[in-house]
């Protein structure tokens, strides 16, 4: 049985770690919409709706909390899980985490790594998805 594959979005301002992420989860099946900055990040998240949002921190213009906080508080995308993929300090990564990240994934990363704790992430947040809807229609 195949596992089942999502959209996931990544927001990051370097080109290299948008294609090195896009070749890894695409490879693993998922479909990857990458965007290099946090105003471009609100308009996907809103028209696309991924499954995931991978997000880094420091980003010129709008950095990554500037870009979690708009994320919640609308309420299109405020239930699409976030997850902080940076090299940020542990004091920003939890930083990120109170503004409502559900995790964090350090970069450097190794890729069989990174697959295995996006499918971790994904597993959890669409469980508790389906059984949220569920719940509301019963």
């Amino acid at each position: 049985m195949n596992a089942p594959h999502y959209t996931v979005l990544v927001i990051d301002d370097d080109t290299d770690v948008l294609e090195l992420i896009d070749d890894i989860l695409a490879r693993a099946g998922h479909q990857v919409v990458a965007v290099a900055s946090g105003q471009d990040a609100l308009t996907v998240a809103r028209s696309v709706g991924p499954d995931l949002i991978l997000l880094d921190y420091n980003m010129p213009g709008m950095d990554g909390p500037e870009v979690l906080e708009r994320l919640k508080s609308d309420a299109a995308t405020q239930r699409i899980p976030v997850v902080a993929l940076t090299a940020a300090t542990a004091e920003q990564a939890n930083e990120l985490s109170r503004a409502g990240c559900i995790g964090f994934i350090p970069k450097p990363f190794d890729p069989t790594e990174f697959v295995r704790l996006v499918a971790d992430f994904l597993s959890t947040t669409m469980g508790r998805s389906r059984r949220r809807t569920r719940g509301q229609y019963e």
